[in-house]
Formats: C-alpha cells, sequence, structure tokens
C-alpha cells in the first residue's frame, strides 16, 4: 500500500537471530522461564479454568520460545512445569492415583510433542550459535589475511632489496635470495591453521626465523616440545616480531641483531626472550594494529610483555608447553 514500507525480510531474520543469540546470565534465563509459565497459566486460566480439558495448549508456545531463547535444559524445565500445573491446577482431582487410560495416552502425547518440539528449537538454536561462531572465525581469518598479506609484500621488498655483502658475487646473492624466499615460504606454511599438531621449540623458531635471518639471528635454549595451541600462537607472534624487525627494528640496520633465547620456569611453562640490539632507536608505538593482536596472551601464550628499550625492543613471553631435558643451541 502507498504510504507504507516494509523492512526487509533479512533485517527481521537479522533481528530474530540477536534476539536468540543474545547473552543472558543463568538467573535472568530463570526468572524469563517462570514469567513465561506465570503468563501461560494466566492466560489458560482466564479463558476457562481448564475446564476443555487440554490444559496444555498455552504451554507449547512457551517450551518452544525457551528452546529457542534459553536452550534445551531451560525447554526441559518449561516442560515438566507445565505438566505439574496442568496436573494440580486444572486437574479435577490432582492426587487421584489411578490413571485412565485417556489420562496415560494425554501424558504420553504431552511428552511425545514437548520433546519433539524441545529437540527442534535447541537443535535450531545451535545452528544460529555454531553460524554466528563460523561468520566470526572467517572475518577473523580475512582481516588476519589482509594483515599478512600486507606484510609479505613488505618483507619480499625489503629481502629482495638487501644489497649484497663485500665480495659477494651475482651468483651467490641469488643463491641467497632465493634461499631466503624459500624459507620465508616454509615459515608461512607454518602459519596455515592445523599444520602442527605438535613442535619442538627450536626448530619451530628456527623455521619460522629463517627467512629474515641472515646470520644475524642467534637462537639458543633447551629442547622443549609444543603443543598445537602454543605452537601456533608462538609462530605467529614470531613471524609478526620477525617483520617488524625487518620493516623498523634491529633488521632493518646493517649492524642489527636480534637474540631469540629460552629456559624452562617449571610448571609447565617456558619462558622465551626477543632481544633487538644495534638498530634504529625504538619508538612505542602510538596505536595498536592488527599485528598487536598477535602479540598478547592467547592460545599457549600465557604472558606477552613488551620493554621499549631505546636501544633494542625486547619482548618476553610464557608459553604453555612440554619439556625435554636435551638442550638446543644456535648461532
Amino acid at each position: 500500500m502507498p504510504g507504507i514500507t516494509q523492512e526487509p525480510p533479512s533485517r527481521w531474520r537479522d533481528r530474530l537471530s540477536r534476539l536468540i543469540l543474545r547473552q543472558r546470565s543463568p538467573a535472568r534465563k530463570l526468572a524469563l522461564t517462570l514469567a513465561w509459565l506465570a503468563l501461560a497459566t494466566i492466560v489458560r486460566w482466564a479463558l476457562d479454568q481448564g475446564a476443555m480439558g487440554v490444559p496444555f495448549l498455552t504451554f507449547y508456545p512457551v517450551v518452544l520460545v525457551s528452546a529457542l531463547l534459553l536452550g534445551g535444559r531451560y525447554a526441559v524445565l518449561s516442560a515438566v512445569a507445565s505438566l505439574l500445573i496442568a496436573r494440580f491446577l486444572f486437574s479435577i482431582d490432582p492426587l487421584h492415583m489411578a490413571e485412565t487410560p485417556v489420562r496415560v495416552a494425554m501424558f504420553l502425547l504431552y511428552c511425545l510433542t514437548v520433546s519433539i518440539v524441545v529437540v527442534v528449537g535447541a537443535f535450531v538454536r545451535q545452528l544460529l550459535l555454531e553460524s554466528e561462531a563460523h561468520i566470526d572465525q572467517a572475518e577473523a581469518f580475512n582481516a588476519e589475511l589482509q594483515h599478512r598479506a600486507r606484510n609479505a609484500r613488505q618483507v619480499l621488498r625489503a629481502l629482495i632489496g638487501r644489497r649484497p655483502a663485500p665480495g659477494e658475487d651475482a651468483a651467490t646473492y641469488h643463491a641467497n635470495l632465493v634461499g631466503r624466499l624459500e624459507a620465508y615460504g616454509k615459515a608461512s606454511d607454518l602459519l596455515r591453521h592445523g599444520a602442527i599438531d605438535s613442535a619442538g621449540l627450536g626448530e619451530l623458531v628456527a623455521t619460522a626465523t629463517a627467512p629474515f635471518d641472515d646470520g644475524r639471528i642467534r637462537r639458543s635454549g633447551p629442547d622443549c616440545r609444543l603443543h598445537k595451541a602454543t605452537a601456533m600462537a608462538l609462530v605467529m607472534a614470531l613471524h609478526e616480531l620477525a617483520t617488524n624487525a625487518v620493516k623498523y627494528g634491529a633488521l632493518s640496520a646493517a649492524a642489527g641483531t636480534v637474540a631469540i633465547t629460552w629456559q624452562v620456569l617449571g610448571a609447565g611453562l617456558i619462558g622465551l626472550e626477543w632481544r633487538e640490539d644495534g638498530g634504529p632507536s625504538v619508538i612505542p608505538p602510538v596505536k595498536r594494529g592488527m599485528g598487536s593482536r598477535l602479540l598478547r596472551p592467547h592460545g599457549g601464550l600465557a604472558e606477552v610483555a613488551f620493554d621499549w628499550n631505546p636501544a633494542g625492543l625486547v619482548c618476553r613471553m610464557k608459553l604453555n608447553g612440554e619439556t625435554a631435558a636435551a638442550s638446543y643451541t644456535a648461532t
């Protein structure tokens, strides 16, 4: 009709989805359940005090709404409470113990009906929750992919733009460059989700930093193994630190160096330190970018702390992992 505007159906679906996915405390869920049961009871009583013999009719919507908005357990609670209310409030003889075939049939039909309602409602709610989680994950992956692509361009530009060492011929320079690019590809493979189940910390650090290393990154520490969550988080953090070192830090200067050391702290924790030296004067960042999300406690990174020393950035981490007795040293 002229003058009347209707919202697109998708907007109503979005509103309904937000209503179903809204976070609620257990106390609020219980209060809502009781309020809906009270409303259904009042409506049923106002109609005919249950004289028609079907007191459950106003309670089915309560079970369905509870399943969709609150979850399966609150839907079951609504169903059981509805049965008790119908039995003791709307039954002519609520304490009559000898059930007739009709009563038994009504009870079984009610149980079957609410079971279907609970299962379908909880299933729809779970589908929405999983869909929302996948959307959030996809957005995070997309933002991270864009960030990595920008970093990759700058890192490749820095690797290719490095001047040959004094006395280094073209063939040697080309071989070194190809080796760095291949190492960069291997390090990028480590960042794929699910690529690692567990890994040795020494090999992990070496592979993650190899494309940035021209002999100026030193690594040392005991042999330790990391779980998948810790390994993936650490690779991403080291990749980000090395990228920033090439662009702005110690590895952007000819005399700059990086020392990566780690030690077993006990209680399942490993301490790792990233220390830069000989680069430009360090200036703390004014704002936090996408890369800062990778350099904060998450996954197996229990703690991440920065020391913005003008002489060189220092980053200290505490990792969750398993340890072994052997030692690893690389220079």
